[in-house]
Order: C-alpha cells, then structure tokens, then sequence
C-alpha cells in the first residue's frame, strides 16, 4: 500500500513540475497575460523544437532532459511576475479532479504497436535518415514523441511519457474554464466554452484512447476559438493560426481544418499576413521547416501525406513513393471501412476501385463507423448544448449581430466536413469540425442565447466530472480485474511492452495488407 501511495506521489508530483516547466517555456512566446494555460500550448511548441534540434544533432539524452525541466522551471519563476498566472492551489485542485484520467495499465491500441518504439527511437538515436524504410510505422510518428521523449528521466525511465498528451487535456478543459470565469467574456463565447467543457468531460475522458489525433483535435478548437469569438483582436488571430501549425505538427490530418480559416480572410482581407510581427514570421518558418525537413528525412517526401511531394528513388535512395502511394490507399480503404464488409449485411464489394468509386461505400461506413463513433457523439453534443439551454435562464435575441458571420462560418464548416467524409472518414480525425458544426448549426437556426450563472456553472462542472471520474474509476477497477499483460501490476504507471531494438523485424501488417488489397 505505501508503494502504490508513494508511486501515486511521484505521478502526480512530476504532472506539476512539467506543468510550471512548460509554462516557463511558454512564456518565451506568449508576451501578452491573456490565458495562462495558453502557456501549456505555447511551452508545448518550444519544447518541440529544442527537441528536433538536439535529435538533429547530439541526440536526447538523461542529462539533456533533466537539463530542461529545470531550466523550464528557472523560465518559469524568472517570468513570475510578469505572468497572468492561476493560483497554485486551483491548479492542485484542477490536476487532482482530473488525474485518474493519467492512472491507465492499458494504453490505447496503438501505442504499443508502434507510438513506443517511435519514442525510444528519438531518446535512443539522434536523427537516422531513411527510418521509415527500416519499418514502415515511423512514417506517421507523431511531432509530439519529442515532447514525450523529454520527459523520459533516469530511474524513471519511460513511465512518464503519457503527461504531455494528458497536460494538453487537461490545458484545453483549463483555457475554456478560464474563459468561462474571465468577467470579458459574452453570449455565445461563454455558450461554446461551457459547452467545450461539458463535452470534454463526458465524452473524453479516458487517456486510454487519446492518441495524438484527438489531443490535434483539442488543439483545433482552441484554434477556432480564436478565429471565431476573438477576431477583432489581431493577436488573438495569429495565436489561433500559430495552433493550427501545432496540430498540424501533432497530426498531418488537421489540415482538413483549413476551410474553417478562411473565416480570417473574410473577416481580415487577404493581405492580413502584412500584420504578422517578423518574430511571427520566424516561428511560422520554424514550424513549417520543421513539418517539411522531418518528413523529407524520414520519408524522402517534402510533406509525406501528399504524394505529388515525394521524391523518386533516382533522386532521393531512400525515397519509397510507391509503398506511401499505397500505404495512403489503405489508409483511406481503412477509414470507409472496407475491411468492415465481413460483418456488413450488405453485399461485399471486393474491387477496392469499386468500392471507392460512387460512393459506394458510404452504406458499409454509415453501418459500421456512423452509428457506433459519430452519431453517439451527436447525440452528445446536442444534448449537451440543449441541457445548458435549458438548465441557464433561457433568452432570446431579436437581432443576432453575428448572423452573417455564423451563415459564412457554417458555409466553411460544411466544406471541411465534406473533405473529412471524402478522404479519412474516421471520428477521430474530424470531431472538432463536427462539434464547432452542430453547435453553430443549432445555434444558428434556434438562435440560442442564455443568461450565464457562474453557480449554475461549477453545478454543471461538478455533474462532469462526476462522470468523468465515475467512468475512470470503473475502468481501473476492471484493469486490476484482467487477466492479460494490461492487467494492473505496475499502479499507477501503465505496463511497458518490452522494446525491440531491432524494428525491421517488427511485424508490418498494414504494409502486407496492402498485398492483400491488390
């Protein structure tokens, strides 16, 4: 019982050396006191590039790593001061209401399969030109392993690498609770972040199934956030893009969130890059040549999802353009849900160029996919927004001022949603245009409006957390239950797979499944 007790201490201590660690970094970027827990976020794309840069030349070691959370640390109680900060004591508070999220044996199906070699690939080696031909798993590795490799400590070891992607949820529920609590904030903003909120509770709330795709997706809507409510402020503008860069950075597939910025054209104008700081313009290049060079050094491909970009063989050894010309066709197989067909009542459809062709694989999606990920989430989301409806004393503009902006904004919603359906159909990658979209779609045709209680508010927190807390304390019951290797031994850190060093040995069963579509 003392080890579980002191092992939870050690957990939860590190959770908020990291925290004031990255808000120490963060501040690097962040020179206005807005929302402190933008901090996270901007820490979080500090820490990226000191990471690249050191895998690109001495390679991430214990010392390095020790190094920088102690200098984030310095950062942090240097810029004190000049911080727009949140009482220690809420951030306890915050952390404590939220940490059986971190408390998980069974991490969620990928990570074992090949998030953790990607991890120990990082902490183990400085750059390896080429590593996606050495196993084809490295090909979409995640930006954000870096941030997860720093966290890796000596007599620690790899156990904590789970607290960036857990710091990012529980930075998201923290920027729109500040939001919700900031005296500035009005009508539809408080709506849209109480509803954030409520969603993230209910619905998120298990670490377990994280990946990097919904953590991306988190990030996107702090995105429109800015785009949307804080438009009149440039600045606020430029952070929303500068997050957009960061999913991206997370998950390549956040670019199918591009039609929902073209709000700050209409908005701003075409020439509102003219007011982007040269210190912007840097960070912005930074980013991005940070996106093409790992892609190029990995893949032999400018922008690897992109096939146009990659080079031949001729030009680039190891290029390999025709296994990601074929990795992306099963990709888009899997995400329509052709392998779905076995358990369909529909009549399977075995040529792949038919099956794409007409969209007639919109039935076996719909059957397999819809009903059991996307419509339960419209049914929360909607209930949602309805239950806050209800439950705040309901008012009802005559004229909504921002009708125009809400019928330009849902005609951008509708084109990113079209190019999710049409390309990746998965809940995971397209969540945040679906919320943000039945939102400003009930919103926009009901013209809901409520008088915000902040009572009424922290009644409304307590019910999620309740559940959330509920659900997580159920599922860590039944993880000390298994029988398997995620049965709970190692509380309350999750089981480690035991590494393989040598990773072209590892099994490449989405590679082989392309000859099994041919």
């Amino acid at each position: 019982m003392l080890q579980l007790f002191f092992g939870t201490f050690v957990l939860f201590a590190f959770c908020l050396t990291y925290f004031y660690s990255v808000s120490g970094y963060g501040k690097i970027l962040n020179n206005s006191n807005s929302n402190f827990f933008e901090l996270q976020f901007d820490g979080s794309i500090i820490l990226l590039l000191i990471g690249y840069f050191i895998y690109l030349s001495i390679g991430i070691n214990f010392f390095i790593n020790f190094l920088i959370l102690i200098t984030g640390l310095i950062l942090y109680f240097f810029y004190k001061k000049k911080i727009n900060n949140v009482g220690f004591n809420y951030i306890i508070i915050l952390f404590g209401l939220l940490f059986l999220v971190l408390l998980i044996s069974k991490t969620h199906e990928d990570f074992n399969l090949y998030h953790y070699f990607a991890i120990h690939e990082v902490f183990s080696n400085n750059l390896r030109i080429g590593i996606s031909k050495l196993n084809g798993y490295f090909i979409h590795s995640s930006h954000l392993i870096l941030n997860q490799a720093l966290t890796i400590l000596p007599f620690i070891g790899f156990k904590l690498v789970h607290i960036p992607v857990f710091i990012i949820y529980v930075s998201t529920l923290g920027y729109f609770l500040v939001v919700v609590f900031n005296k500035n904030s009005k009508g539809d903003e408080l709506f849209f972040s109480t509803v954030v909120i409520l969603v993230l509770l209910v619905k998120f709330n298990r670490l377990s199934e994280f990946g990097y795709d919904y953590i991306a997706q988190f990030i996107l809507i702090i995105s429109f956030h800015k785009i949307f409510f804080l438009n009149s402020n440039n600045n606020e503008i430029i952070k929303g893009l500068k997050y957009f860069i960061f999913s991206i950075l997370i998950k390549p597939i956040s670019l199918l969130f591009t039609p929902i910025l073209f709000f700050i054209i209409y908005k701003k104008g075409l020439y509102f890059y003219k007011k982007i700081s040269l210190k912007k313009y840097f960070l912005f290049s930074l980013l991005i040549i940070t996106i093409f060079s790992s892609s190029f050094f990995k893949t032999g491909c400018l922008f690897y999802p992109i096939n146009l970009s990659c080079f031949s063989k001729e030009k680039i050894n190891w290029s390999d353009k025709e296994s990601l010309k074929d990795y992306s066709k099963v990709i888009i197989l899997w995400a329509k849900s052709y392998d779905a067909q076995d358990k369909s009542k529909y009549q399977k459809i075995s040529d792949t160029k038919l099956y794409l062709k007409n969209f007639n694989w919109v039935k076996y999606w719909i059957e397999s996919h819809f009903f059991y990920k996307i419509f339960e989430f419209l049914i929360i989301v909607s209930l949602s927004i309805f239950l806050i409806y209800f439950y705040f004393i309901k008012t009802r503009s005559n004229i909504d001022k921002n009708y125009t902006d809400k019928k330009i904004l849902f005609f951008f919603l509708c084109l990113s949603i079209f190019f999710w359906f049409n390309t990746v159909p998965q809940f995971r990658f397209g969540f945040s245009s679906i919320l943000i979209f039945v939102y400003i779609f009930l919103n926009f045709f009901f013209n809901l409006s409520i008088k915000f209680n902040k009572k009424k508010f922290i009644y409304l927190f307590i019910f999620g957390l309740l559940i959330l807390n509920f659900k997580n304390i159920n599922r860590i019951n039944n993880e000390f239950s298994r029988t398997d290797f995620y049965k709970y031994t190692n509380f309350p850190f999750f089981n480690e797979k035991p590494i393989k060093y040598d990773y072209s040995k590892l099994k490449k069963e989405k590679f082989l499944h392309i000859e099994i579509l041919k």
